[in-house]
């Protein structure tokens, strides 16, 4: 499910729309998160998962015979993930929603929840599939543009801080409490976070499929792929 970001090929590329869509979630905070690896653990993470609990907001696991206990700071520091106060999502003006609606738009018509995927510009289409994968990693369709990961896309692309170790913990706490979340994403950081723990005994290192890794070579498929769609 989720994509590995390669900053230095996705930044060189000749696409303004695409180049300025990376710089936002470069600056954001998100780098260190969704350049985590290009190999996982597999296995690891099915045990990890297999044993997981939380307790007291601490997610406790067990893999190759050896206790995990992983804090809120661990991931943070894992991955390099802001910790700036927000005031909430909610919390964004307005009149930057409704700036943000009509920039989005692939239309003469300002973008909302409702509307169909390929009226969204191409751009802020792969930010959607990339924060619905890589961020919220939720069951279900990811075509669908709810008004969580429509806020999110909002404050990526305004440059609002956001405490993303908050998160992005938050969601692997419900992915933890909820089995049939856990196919859905965050199987590079949990891998990255075993290895840093578990100093042995990880199981098979698995090489990511290239669907998985956005670099300008995909990105330029998916956006060929996209301009044919038609919008009416």
């Amino acid at each position: 499910m989720l994509y590995r970001l390669i900053f230095d090929s996705v930044l060189a590329m000749e696409h303004a729309g695409m180049v300025q869509m990376f710089k936002t979630l470069e600056e954001t905070g998100l780098k260190g998160f969704l350049t985590a690896s290009d190999s996982v653990y597999q296995s690891a993470v099915v045990e990890f998962f297999a044993n997981a609990k939380v307790l007291a907001g601490t997610i406790v696991s067990f893999v190759a015979n050896k206790k995990l206990a992983i804090m809120k700071e661990v991931f943070t520091e894992a991955f390099g993930l802001s910790t700036d106060v927000m005031a909430g999502l909610l919390g964004i003006q307005k009149e930057t929603v409704d700036e943000m609606r009509i920039k989005f738009s692939r239309t003469d018509a300002p973008f909302c929840t409702a509307s169909k995927k390929k009226q969204m510009k191409m751009e802020f289409l792969l930010l959607r599939d990339i924060v619905a994968k890589a961020l919220c990693s939720k069951a279900g369709s990811f075509d669908m543009v709810t008004s969580e990961k429509f806020d999110l896309m909002v404050a990526i692309t305004v440059g609002v801080k956001v405490n993303w170790a908050q998160v992005l913990f938050q969601v692997l706490l419900n992915m933890v409490n909820t089995p049939k979340r856990q196919s859905q994403g965050f199987s590079i950081q949990i891998s990255v976070l075993v290895q840093n723990v578990v100093k042995e005994n990880h199981g098979e290192l698995v090489k990511l499929h290239q669907q998985k890794v956005l670099t300008s070579k995909l990105v330029q498929t998916y956006i060929k792929k996209n301009l044919d769609v038609k919008i009416n």
